[in-house]
């Protein structure tokens, strides 16, 4: 598989254990992927905690431990994700200092898969897992003109002093989501002005209700089935008695439902919106030199931009049609946003974006993948089934998301683990009745 992020460390686990011999790409020197701050593939910053607690957040068999707190921090990311590697003696099937520049199929499906790299021969296996994250290639926002002081994207953001120094400067954070929330928080605490510009209104959730973190309440619903107009009622109740709706604070009315959006997770940028250490503004219509003018007309000077605007769906090593899309940009036409629709040598794990917790949905997903590799080696009759699965309309999400880009790859968490667990046992199920079949061996028992 190619990175050894989060994802790619599932992958290489679940491919080893059911008997393949899997190894693994990564480009950087160590594991950890997005969480391995200071590597030029990393995303994160200095301050970066979880948005969702350790609790949905954990890898399925490897909990993490009881003393981290409940949004452990990216040190403690990394700390988990190295120890879960060495808990599994993954380290020894990881080639670090390993680009891959290219991949090609190698004829019809099932013949394998030539992986060119940067730095030294091409390599063939059999099959591929792409576990190499979509935070690569920035986003930026469509603005005329051009901006004369520090122009910059959330990618490139490490601390209020890395890559710009931000402390007594004029500085306007671009974008609702986590990463410009949080970005903006930093800033209203060292900047002499921030100001904060979204495109729409958000519903803004604190990471803990009442001592508790709020996905875990939100989960207590969901396990007991409560229905969405119920689900909505009370999570804008908790919201209200704890930090107070946005509109509470002078802000626009979300043009969306609760729940219909990707969650804002914060506990502090409503406080500082109402200290005025933090400043909303509407959509940016232009750059004019240090000023920028905003959709109402009013224009404002500054002397840094940074740009938390979301990343491109992007695999650059890989032609497109090869994953269904139909351009670069196009999301991939995978089968649970996992599985090639037609060929069981490729497969895409961690391209999700789930409105909770993601270790541990990808985990199942790489379970996935491992299911369809050994069903593809001994299992003709399992993975005949499951190629006749792939084939099927997938059901309609049971939220329907804001149209954005930022939503392309959102799912439900809870609906969604729970398609994968069914279709986990329903897989095991073939799987075992195969083997029992199969006189000529236990190769799938």
């Amino acid at each position: 598989m190619i990175g050894a992020g989060p994802s790619g460390l599932a992958a290489l686990k679940r491919l080893r254990e059911s008997g393949l011999d899997a190894e693994c790409l990564e480009r950087e020197d160590g594991t950890g992927g997005n969480w391995y701050f200071g590597a030029a593939t990393s995303r994160v910053f200095a301050s970066t905690r979880l948005i969702s607690s350790k609790s949905l957040t954990e890898i399925t068999d490897f909990p993490m431990p009881r003393e981290y707190p409940a949004y452990p921090d990216h040190r403690q990311c990394l700390d988990y994700l190295r120890s879960y590697a060495k808990a599994f003696t993954l380290d020894p099937h990881i080639r670090f200092h390993t680009s891959v520049e290219r991949l090609e199929p190698l004829g019809h499906p099932g013949a394998g898969w030539e992986i060119h790299l940067a730095d030294g021969p091409s390599k063939r296996y059999a099959g591929v897992v792409i576990a190499s994250g979509h935070n690569h290639r920035p986003r930026w926002p469509d603005i005329p003109g051009s901006f004369a002081g520090d122009l910059l994207h959330a990618a490139d953001y490490k601390s209020p002093t890395v890559p710009v120094a931000i402390a007594g400067r004029r500085v306007l954070v671009i974008g609702g989501g986590n990463s410009g929330c949080d970005i903006a928080v930093e800033c209203g605490r060292h900047a002499a002005t921030t100001v904060h510009s979204t495109r729409r209104g958000y519903y803004v959730v604190p990471r803990k209700v009442f001592g508790r973190p709020a996905d875990l309440r939100g989960e207590r619903l969901l396990k007991m089935a409560a229905p969405l107009w119920l689900r909505r009622l009370v999570g804008e109740r908790m919201i209200d008695r704890t930090i107070g709706l946005p509109w509470r604070h002078g802000l626009p009315r979300p043009d969306h439902r609760l729940f219909e959006s990707h969650p804002v997770i914060n506990s502090d940028l409503l406080a500082l919106i109402d200290a005025g250490r933090i400043q909303p503004a509407g959509d940016v219509a232009a750059f004019d030199g240090h000023d920028v003018v905003f959709r109402d007309g009013s224009r404002q000077a500054f002397d840094v931009v940074i740009a938390a605007t979301g990343y491109r769906i992007s695999h650059p090593f890989i032609d497109a049609r090869w994953l269904g899309g139909h351009d670069a940009d196009a999301v991939p036409h995978l089968f649970m946003h996992a599985l090639h629709r037609s060929r069981d040598d490729i497969a895409v794990v961690g391209l999700i974006q789930p409105d909770s917790g993601q270790w541990g949905i990808t985990d199942l997903q790489a379970a996935l993948v491992a299911r369809m590799a050994r069903a593809a080696r001994c299992a003709p009759r399992a993975a005949a089934w499951l190629y006749r699965l792939r084939q099927r309309p997938e059901p309609a999400p049971p939220i329907r998301y804001v149209d954005s880009p930022r939503h392309a790859l959102e799912v439900e968490h809870f609906s969604y683990r729970r398609r994968l667990e069914r279709l986990l046992a329903s897989l095991d199920r073939r799987l075992r009745r195969e083997a029992g079949h199969n006189t000529a061996g236990s190769n799938c028992s």
